[in-house]
């Protein structure tokens, strides 16, 4: 069991990257941390969100959120975005490589890949502070060019968070398990009949009619069958 920081990046006055129609950067990545957290909850793990909602939060805060809890993993949901629009693609973001991060950045990397069919732009090191600050293993998701007007209509962020969530589990040697809890079927009926046995002689089934009334079920009876029965 480990303990998960997932900060959707941006929030509030803070869009993000912005679609050619619309869609915020910000949006995408906070429906994808829901995800994960469901499905890392699912499965055993610990998560806290760094933003919960569409608010503003600047990079000391989700530093600090990560390191005061004493996370063992902390992941950062983005989209990437460029001047060119033609631009597809996924990378991960590390501080140096060769660590635990980088493990778990391959894992990310791989998991999104093969699901999104994308670009692989790499694992790259950064000297961002919220990846040197944090005091855990740390990465950066840019998961596809939302300037891509196609990513842009076609991205889906639930599969996103669906994706991170595989790639945090096989990290910690788990596999994914999501059965949905099923609710039980409401009886359409108003009751129902318990039947104890059946008996050819009469009365052989009134003596053990009897025998329940006498240990307390008052409502037993003899009932007939048919004669094809």
């Amino acid at each position: 069991m480990a303990k998960w920081v997932l900060d959707a990046g941006h929030g509030g006055s803070d869009s993000g990257a912005i679609g050619k129609n619309g869609r915020r950067e910000a949006d995408i990545v906070l429906e994808a941390v829901y995800e994960t957290k469901r499905l890392l909850e699912r499965n055993g793990e610990i998560v806290l969100l760094t933003r919960a909602s569409d608010v503003y939060l600047d990079v000391k805060d989700r530093v600090d959120i990560a390191n005061n809890w004493g996370a063992d993993y902390f992941v950062s949901f983005h989209m990437n975005s460029f001047i060119d629009n033609s631009v597809t693609g996924t990378e991960i973001v590390v501080f140096e490589k060769g660590d635990k991060s980088e493990e778990l950045a391959r894992f990310l990397k791989d998991e999104i890949l093969a699901n999104l069919k994308s670009k692989d732009r790499g694992i790259k090191e950064a000297s961002y502070t919220i990846l040197r600050q944090t005091k855990m293993s740390a990465v950066i998701i840019e998961a596809e060019f939302i300037s891509n007007e196609e990513v842009e209509k076609s991205f889906d962020s639930i599969k996103y968070g669906h994706m991170v969530a595989k790639a945090c589990l096989t990290m910690v040697n788990k596999v994914l398990i999501d059965t949905p809890i099923k609710k039980p079927k409401t009886p359409t009926r108003e009751g129902w009949r318990i039947c104890i046995g059946y008996y050819r002689d009469y009365e052989e089934a009134e003596e053990e009619v009897l025998r329940l009334q006498k240990e307390g079920l008052k409502d037993a009876y003899v009932i007939p069958y048919p004669e094809d029965n």
